[in-house]
């Protein structure tokens, strides 16, 4: 099993830039996390409780990472 690296994930220059793109992708009203990777780019985490509907991909293809 491969470890989850933040670094390889969907990331932003800004905080406003990421904000910007979770409300285009209708992700802005979800739980999650905003975080940093290594090169000080911004990320957001999303819990699996907040999948609904079956679909486990909701945020991962669109590059996010989402942790049970």
């Amino acid at each position: 099993m491969q470890p989850f690296d933040i670094d390889t994930m969907k990331s932003y220059k800004t905080e406003a830039n990421l904000i910007a793109a979770l409300e285009r992708l209708g992700f802005a009203g979800d739980r999650h996390f905003i975080v940093c990777n290594r090169a000080g780019r911004f990320t957001a985490i999303f819990p699996f409780s907040n999948i609904q509907g079956g679909y486990v991909g909701r945020y991962s293809c669109k590059g996010f990472l989402t942790i049970g």
